[in-house]
C-alpha cells in the first residue's frame, strides 16, 4: 500500500490501538490504557451526549420520539452506551470488525441489552431501519470527502419525519503550509508516512489518520435537497482544523440557518 486506505488503516487502529484512535490523546494509547483511563475514555462520552442533547432540546425541543437511534463512525462504543440509555434502541456502525467487537464488550460490560452493531459500506446497505436521531462526530474526517458527501445522503435517507441529524466534519485547515504538505506526503507516500512516524518517535508503521475537508455549501445544498431546511451549525477550531458541528431536524417547511461561534 503506497497511498493510505482509510478502511485499511482505520481497522488496523481497531486491531492495535482501538481507544486512541477514537481520542488520539496518549494516555489512551494500549499500552497506557488502564481501568481508570478506560473509565475516562467512556466518561467523555456521556458528557458529549449529554451536551448534545441539551444543545439540540434548546434549538429543536424535545425529540418527538426516543425509539431508536445511530452512532455513524462508532467506534468502540464511546457515543452508542449514553444512547442507549436515551434511546429504545442505538445501533452503532463502523467500517472497522475490530471495532464493533470492542463496542459490542463495552455495552454488555456497562449492562445495556439495546445495543446492535452493523459494519459499514458506501450504501449502508447492512441499515435498513429509520432513526429519531442520527449522530457522528470525529468521523467524517477520516473518510474521502467524495464518500463522505455520499454517506451523509445515505444517513438522511434514514432519518425518520421529526428525526434529528448531527454531524461533525472538517470545512478549513489552519495548519502550516509546512505541516499540511507533511500530512499530505505521509496520506500518499507510505515512506513519508514512516518517516513521520520516526521523527514524531512512534511506531514507525502507525497507521495515517486522513483528516479530509468538506464544503459546508455542498452539505447544506446536499441536505436541501433531502428536504432538511430546519440547520443550526456550531463552529469550533482543533488540532489545526476548523469544524462544523450541523444540527437539524427532518420535519419542518420553515428555513432557519444559524451559525453558532
Amino acid at each position: 500500500m503506497i497511498r493510505d486506505e482509510s478502511d485499511v488503516s482505520w481497522e488496523k487502529w481497531g486491531r492495535e490501538n482501538p481507544y486512541y484512535g477514537v481520542l488520539s490523546q496518549d494516555k489512551f494509547r494500549q499500552k497506557n490504557l488502564d481501568r481508570d483511563r478506560k473509565a475516562e475514555f467512556l466518561a467523555s462520552g456521556a458528557t458529549h451526549i449529554e451536551r448534545v442533547t441539551r444543545l439540540i432540546a434548546a434549538r429543536f425541543g424535545p425529540p418527538g420520539s426516543r425509539k431508536a437511534a445511530l452512532d455513524f463512525g462508532c467506534g468502540v462504543g464511546r457515543l452508542v452506551i449514553p444512547l442507549a440509555r436515551y434511546y429504545e434502541k442505538a445501533v452503532g456502525v463502523d467500517i472497522s470488525p475490530s471495532m464493533l467487537k470492542i463496542a459490542a464488550e463495552n455495552c454488555a460490560e456497562s449492562g445495556l441489552g439495546n445495543c446492535s452493531f452493523v459494519r459499514s459500506d458506501d450504501l449502508l446497505s447492512e441499515v435498513r431501519d429509520e432513526f429519531d436521531f442520527i449522530h457522528s462526530y470525529i468521523v467524517f474526517q477520516h473518510i474521502p470527502t467524495q464518500r463522505g458527501e455520499q454517506l451523509i445522503g445515505q444517513l438522511v435517507r434514514r432519518l425518520s419525519q421529526g428525526g434529528l441529524l448531527a454531524i461533525h466534519f472538517p470545512i478549513q485547515c489552519t495548519l502550516s503550509k509546512a505541516r499540511r504538505t507533511l500530512r499530505l506526503l505521509a496520506q500518499n507516500f507510505y515512506p513519508a508516512l514512516v518517516m513521520r512516524n520516526l521523527l514524531l518517535r512512534r511506531k514507525w508503521n502507525e497507521p495515517h489518520m486522513q483528516m479530509n475537508l468538506y464544503d459546508l455549501n455542498r452539505i447544506l445544498a446536499s441536505l436541501l435537497a433531502l428536504g432538511i431546511k430546519d440547520v443550526v451549525i456550531e463552529t469550533h477550531e482543533a488540532v489545526g482544523f476548523v469544524f462544523a458541528f450541523l444540527f437539524a431536524k427532518k420535519n419542518d417547511d420553515s428555513t432557519l440557518l444559524s451559525i453558532a461561534p
